[in-house]
């Protein structure tokens, strides 16, 4: 006998035009409807014993925390002790050392950057070298696009439509496949039986067939609770985390007796649907029609998969005691019909560092200081000076599907990104920054069971960290505060991590990318003194490093040039010279591959960088003097240097200087004839004109057609070139209009509309 229950979810439309046969939209568009029913095989919180136990647990610690914290002044942090909640869902089965990644390396068609070689990083463009796909953010789309060449155009074959409900969507292709994560919300799923849970929040994980491109083919859709965090792809393995928190409103209760704590409405929800051949596993109905699908909804985990391991009394005293959980759901791509497998970790995560064998999860846990207020004032609100920030890691290991909790610590400070994390030899190395009661830098080195082999502190006192790359037994790392100290740091030693050698020069990198073994290329910022005295970032500022291991300060035979350097103290340890460097744009320019590295697309083979930017100039009262949107190809050689092979835009500026002309047609100069008016006793008085017109910059002369183009840039948004790539000979420029096809120089061009 089957049972019936009623499953309320939203997922907003997906384009019909994007799907072979109505079935596949069918399941999309009928989530919201209250005439979707699922026919449940599950049986859920079988174990009801392990759920009081739970219950009684959770419910002592609330009472506890609201005895040490009744105060108007709640402290909120996430709690995130040493706790694993360790799940597998319910009837799922399981499918049949690090290196850097440099996936694009010069290889026919270039790759998502990414840190891990083998482990894939999700993105808004992915290409086989044949066909390119890509999120299109104003029109909430992904398009499946034929690449062409130099004869002929780009060609989109379909366009899949995204739910108004997406955001932030990334996409990763493998074997036939699309797969799209992404956050979204329900329109329907606020239920959150009187708890702060925000069950509206969902990550969704949308597996298409591609084999025919034209008509791609929804095969398998899971959703979870919680906001998408991080994934990964390695091999038919699909990693997606996920996050949310839920609060027992303890502090607006009269008393601690108050407190009765369930836990079934806090456990993390799911849907997952996929689509299937066998009759009797197919329960989807949807407006009484029956489709080739299963679904099974309900809670990720059982209780009797849960532990824990809380905070003792004094934690509970001095932090906030707001539970979250991460999920990590593990989908294989390829066979659909093995069921998701998750595993909840209790926390709320911010980084993640994935090798082959063993995720690393990181939460940072704030601890304010002490109260004050300032002499003789009346604080509306505490302030808490100082305080303490840690990082909370947990290791897990990795199996395909297979996910086994390992190991806890706990460590000063906080990682800037994933790059600040690295596995080698099965030891984790970390860097963190800590900003009280001075901004600091430092290394930390554990073993494969997480506890302490070695650690560099302090590095770079009173200077913010900016970037680091770790390469092997290597650890190359940026600082900055009025210059920018690259540090070389030998870590083959894992007792004995050291300082080989420091470079200072201007400016600063936000990433490193490994030329070859002696040498970095470094993105980031130049810098200049502003009005004030002070440091401000100027253009963008491509470098070429050079590591002398051979030499070092105070050898014989070294230039008159090191030597001085040396004696500056630009120079500290083994040489490390900034070979050469090349600055684009100026106050206020910006490429999103400063910050994320994915979009840093490097051709090992041609040695050129394609690099989408925002170029600025602007005067010392920050007016815009020029502007460029557009892509770069940059050439970079260890003898001739840093040239710019070419630049491209997706911007037509046919009819603009028109456009322009008339509109500054309004705009005249005044009168300067002085004004005059006759007083009481006769006398004139003459003033001279006090009234001025604004005139926009670029309505002068001599001012160009760019300028024009920045101060309307909001109206050229779906123009700005997003990512590059690369096939073969032929380079692409892709932004939400348009994707171009342009040879290396790019100064040969076919343009193709989205739209």
């Amino acid at each position: 006998m089957k049972t019936f229950f009623k499953y309320i979810v939203l997922l907003a439309l997906f384009s019909p035009s994007a799907f072979a046969v109505s079935e596949n939209t069918s399941v999309i568009d009928a989530l919201d409807n209250e005439n979707t029913e699922i026919l449940s095989r599950e049986i859920t919180l079988e174990s009801f014993e392990s759920c009081q136990a739970f219950e009684t647990v959770m419910q002592d610690y609330y009472k506890k925390y609201w005895k040490e914290n009744q105060n108007p002044y709640p402290i909120y942090n996430y709690f995130g002790g040493p706790e694993v909640m360790e799940s597998i869902a319910d009837d799922a089965v399981s499918s049949p050392s690090s290196k850097d990644g440099l996936s694009n390396q010069g290889g026919g068609y270039s790759e998502t950057n990414t840190q891990v070689k083998g482990v894939d990083e999700a993105d808004i463009i992915k290409t086989d070298g044949k066909y390119i796909y890509y999120y299109n953010q104003t029109e909430s789309s992904v398009s499946i696009i034929e690449a062409g060449n130099q004869e002929t155009t780009p060609k989109v074959l379909n366009t899949i439509t995204l739910p108004k409900s997406f955001y932030n969507p990334e996409l990763y292709i493998s074997n036939e496949r699309l797969i799209i994560v992404s956050s979204g919300y329900s329109q329907t799923d606020f239920t959150s039986f009187g708890y702060y849970i925000n069950r509206n929040a969902k990550t969704y994980s949308i597996i298409f067939d591609t084999k025919n491109k034209s008509k791609p083919e929804l095969i398998k859709l899971y959703s979870s609770d919680g906001d998408y965090k991080q994934s990964r792809l390695i091999g038919e393995t699909l990693y997606v985390i996920s996050s949310n928190s839920f609060q027992y409103p303890y502090y607006n209760l009269n008393s601690s007796e108050d407190i009765d704590f369930d836990v079934k409405k806090m456990l993390p929800q799911k849907l997952e649907i996929t689509r299937t051949q066998d009759s009797a596993k197919q329960n989807l109905i949807i407006s009484k029609k029956s489709l080739p699908f299963q679904a099974i909804g309900g809670s990720v985990t059982n209780c009797n998969n849960i532990s824990y391991s809380f905070p003792d009394a004094e934690t509970i005293k001095n932090n906030g005691f707001n539970p979250g959980y991460n999920i990590i759901s593990t989908i294989n791509i390829q066979d659909i019909e093995t069921k998701v497998e998750t595993k909840v970790i209790a926390g709320n995560n911010s980084e993640i560092h994935m090798s082959q064998d063993n995720l690393y999860m990181t939460e940072s846990l704030y601890s304010a200081g002490d109260f004050s207020c300032p002499i003789n004032a009346i604080c509306a609100r505490p302030f808490f000076w100082g305080g303490n920030q840690n990082t909370l890691i947990h290791k897990l290991s990795i199996d395909q599907q297979k996910i086994k909790y390992l190991d806890s610590t706990l460590i000063p400070g906080a990682p800037l990104s994933q790059y600040s994390m690295d596995e080698f030899n099965g030891n984790f190395r970390i860097i963190t920054s800590s900003f009280f009661p001075e901004r600091s830098t430092s290394l930390y080195v554990l073993n494969k069971d997480l506890k302490k082999i070695s650690s560099l502190e302090n590095l770079a006192p009173g200077e913010g960290f900016q970037s680091s790359r770790f390469i092997g037994d290597k650890l190359f790392l940026v600082t900055f505060e009025q210059i920018d100290p690259l540090f070389a740091i030998d870590i083959s030693d894992t007792l004995n991590p050291k300082v080989l050698g420091e470079l200072k020069i201007p400016g600063f990198s936000t990433y490193l990318h490994p030329y070859d073994e002696n040498h970095l290329i470094g993105l980031g910022y130049d810098t200049e003194t502003n009005l004030n005295g002070g440091t401000q970032s100027s253009g963008i500022k491509v470098d070429l490093y050079t590591i002398n291991y051979d030499k070092k300060c105070g050898d014989a035979g070294l230039s008159v040039e090191q030597v001085k350097k040396c004696n500056n103290g630009d120079y500290k340890g083994i040489i490390v010279e900034q070979t050469h460097t090349k600055t684009l744009g100026g106050k206020g320019s910006y490429s999103e591959a400063l910050t994320n590295p994915r979009m840093f697309i490097w051709n090992d083979m041609r040695k050129t960088l394609l690099l989408p930017v925002t170029l600025s100039e602007r005067d010392d009262s920050y007016t815009l003097t020029d502007y460029f949107n557009g892509m770069y190809a940059i050439k970079i050689d260890l003898e001739s240097g840093i040239e710019v092979l070419g630049k491209t835009t997706h911007i037509d500026m046919t009819g603009l200087e028109e456009a322009r002309t008339k509109e500054c047609l309004q705009y005249s100069a005044q009168s300067s004839e002085p004004i005059c008016r006759e007083l009481l006793n006769g006398e004139i008085v003459c003033e001279s004109p006090s009234i001025r017109q604004y005139v926009p910059n670029y309505c002068y002369k001599d001012s160009s057609i760019w300028q024009y183009v920045g101060d309307k840039s909001w109206e050229f948004q779906d123009k700005n070139i997003k990512r590059a790539l690369y096939i073969g000979e032929n380079v692409y420029g892709v932004s939400d209009s348009q994707i171009g096809l342009y040879n290396w120089k790019l100064d040969e061009k076919q343009l193709q509309d989205f739209k």
